[in-house]
């Protein structure tokens, strides 16, 4: 007796489970998203092959979203240096920015690496040269100027040695701000090697 109402109850259970008579399609009725005229369908209308068809199937829409990306850099770096306050400040200036790296060893030989140069190659002006750290990197500046094409002279100049130098508005030593009359240039070859033959 047993035997036969555990039979009932499994055709009973199968019954009810085979019972459904939905199908279930694999495409959808609608489109789950909505979205008009995405890049991916214009860039299909031009081309039709199917490479360009799978891409543009898989595609992230939120990549479109998210094309136009905001700077994260403080509007106090992007504004041009106002002339007022280089007349009114004299700590305001320029220097010229010759490293910006994660490392401080690296950031210290490049300074005294720098330093041994300038005392050898560059001639009218001795150049401190400074490291800085703003997270998440150490910058290693150079030069103290309050003209901004004085800086830019100077960049050209520690560019023979450091190509990626570029000019940074900053806080200088006014101390350390070469005259106006002061003629900066590099040594050439030949005055090296009087140098060399001097201190010999």
């Amino acid at each position: 007796m047993k035997k036969n109402i555990y039979t009932f109850l499994f055709i009973f259970i199968l019954g009810i489970g085979c019972a459904t008579t939905e199908t279930i399609s694999e495409e959808p009725d609608r489109p789950i998203f909505e979205i008009e005229d995405t890049i991916a369908e214009v860039y299909l209308r031009e081309e039709e092959d199917e490479f360009d068809r799978f891409m543009a199937d898989n595609r992230s829409f939120l990549s479109d979203r998210f094309a136009v990306l905001e700077q994260d850099i403080p509007e106090i770096f992007l504004r041009e240096v106002a002339r007022e306050e280089l007349e009114t400040d004299p700590y305001a200036g320029f220097r010229v920015q010759i490293l910006s790296t994660r490392s401080v060893s690296e950031a210290d030989s490049v300074r005294d690496e720098f330093h041994a140069w300038a005392n050898e190659r560059i001639e009218g002006y001795a150049a401190e040269a400074y490291i800085y750290f703003r997270q998440p990197n150490y910058r290693v500046r150079t030069g103290d100027f309050q003209d901004r094409n004085a800086a830019i002279e100077f960049s050209r100049l520690v560019k023979n040695r450091y190509p990626e130098a570029w000019v940074v508005h900053d806080r200088i030593e006014p101390q350390n701000v070469p005259s106006d009359t002061t003629i900066i240039r590099l040594r050439d070859r030949s005055e090296l090697q009087e140098i060399d033959l001097d201190l010999e």
